[in-house]
């Protein structure tokens, strides 16, 4: 039982500044613009993110795509993740859980299991708020934004799709797939996948946040649809980062500023 047990495991890369790359096959993100910071990214998945006198922080580990097919090809998506919070400070607004891009259309979505802020993320996340929904077991508020800032494309026009739990948790299963279903079902569209991953952010309005998210356990990955997860064999599917117009630059995370 993960969110009992877990622990971090196999060998280790330890970036200091803003980088995308991969280990063992998992794609991983360190980005920041400002501080002292860093992440550990390990073979099993997992990863610990370090952050001081941070205006904006992220990094995200699971899977990558090439831009070519939607979710349904690709097949039913899964994650699983344990957090854990040490000294966290002075954290103005957050998002733990599930972060990615599609193409066509441009689509930068969240699916929010638990924050490292003092409050929930709310109304101002998105400029249309669909309401509170039962998904996967537990109950979200969705929320669409649309927004001008950098993206996986460039500075561009895109929308933001948001899923946000009503209960925070450390620990748990997300099934992806089940909140772009949602999603659709609501007419906010997807495009074809550019990544899915398991993501810890935490910004300040002033003064810089500082704390550690460590995540002993995670992993995004691709099951049969019936929620089974133990029982489901583990498939990643990864591309070289290079491929992609302006991954690396650092400029690409810059869409995670909210101010």
């Amino acid at each position: 039982n993960y969110c009992n047990s877990a622990g971090h495991s196999g060998y280790s890369v330890t970036e200091n500044s803003n980088k995308v790359g991969n280990i063992n096959g998992i794609s991983y993100e360190l980005w920041s613009d400002s501080g002292e910071n860093s992440a550990t990214f390990y073979s099993d998945g997992s990863f610990s993110c370090i952050f001081q006198n941070a205006m904006d922080y992220l990094c995200r580990t699971g899977l990558s795509f090439d831009s070519t097919k939607t979710y349904s090809q690709i097949g039913h998506m899964y994650a699983e993740f344990k957090l854990v919070k040490q000294n966290v400070q002075n954290v103005d607004y957050s998002f733990v859980g599930i972060y990615g891009w599609t193409r066509s259309p441009l689509v930068e979505f969240y699916i929010v299991d638990n924050w490292l802020s003092q409050y929930r993320p709310d109304d101002w996340v998105g400029n249309k708020k669909y309401g509170d929904f039962m998904i996967d077991g537990a109950m979200y508020t969705v929320y669409e934004n649309d927004r001008y800032s950098p993206s996986i494309d460039g500075d561009t026009q895109f929308k933001q799709y948001f899923s946000i739990r009503r209960q925070a948790r450390d620990c748990g299963k997300i099934d992806i797939t089940a909140h772009f279903q949602q999603w659709e079902k609501l007419g906010m569209r997807m495009g074809k996948m550019h990544e899915a991953k398991v993501l810890g952010e935490a910004g300040s309005i002033g003064g810089g946040t500082s704390g550690t998210a460590d995540f002993p356990y995670a992993k995004v990955y691709i099951g049969d649809g019936n929620n089974t997860g133990g029982n489901t064999a583990y498939k990643e599917i990864t591309v070289n980062a290079n491929s992609f117009p302006g991954v690396g630059d650092t400029t690409l995370c810059g869409e995670g500023d909210w101010w």
